[in-house]
């Protein structure tokens, strides 16, 4: 396992724990409510702006085909998540549970609250489940051919397929959880 996957677990760890602290502390508002706002708002930003450069940025190190800078891509990907998404993550949940239970009557009374946590809880499983799997692997199946000169294995190129197709289920999701948090539909 790549050292960036280590942290990222790590960081995931950290994740759930926090969250198990707020909602045994029962989501209190730490701060102003406009503070938690902004983190929330900010965490979006990074969380979005990261998953959507990085899938741009892998397609556009595969149409290069140069061996280095895909191992390279494969490597910095990785960490993009462990600096960006994971953080962006954590601020986009803490933030908006504390809003929500504390300004929109809880998670299940307000609809578009509930729609919203449940496609970026679905995205983070594929994040994950799928998608960190098949980061991992492209950093080791990258690895050996960089090294010794040979060409990269048809492998390679079938798990990153792969991840572009989970990447973009894994960003349309809380795309649409964004448009949920702006628009506040009403379903029941």
């Amino acid at each position: 396992m790549h050292a960036s996957t280590r942290w990222l677990m790590a960081e995931i760890a950290i994740i759930g724990a926090v969250l198990t602290l707020l909602s045994i502390a029962g989501y209190p508002l730490i701060l102003p409510y406009q503070w938690h706002k902004l983190l929330h708002i900010f965490g979006a930003v990074i969380f979005l702006g990261n998953i959507i450069v990085t899938g741009v940025w892998m397609a556009l190190a595969e149409q290069n085909k140069d061996k280095p800078t895909l191992h390279f891509a494969s490597r910095v990907v990785n960490w993009a998540d462990v600096f960006f998404t994971a953080p962006g993550v954590l601020l986009i949940l803490a933030n908006g549970l504390i809003m929500a239970m504390n300004a929109w009557g809880g998670l299940l009374n307000t609809s578009w609250v509930a729609l919203a946590l449940f496609l970026f809880t679905l995205s983070g499983i594929v994040w994950v489940g799928v998608l960190v799997r098949y980061q991992n692997r492209l950093i080791q199946l990258s690895s050996n051919p960089v090294a010794s000169g040979e060409q990269l294995p048809e492998a390679y190129f079938q798990t990153l397929h792969r991840w572009y197709f989970w990447g973009v289920v894994a960003t349309i999701l809380p795309l649409i959880s964004l448009v949920l948090m702006v628009i506040k539909p009403r379903f029941w």
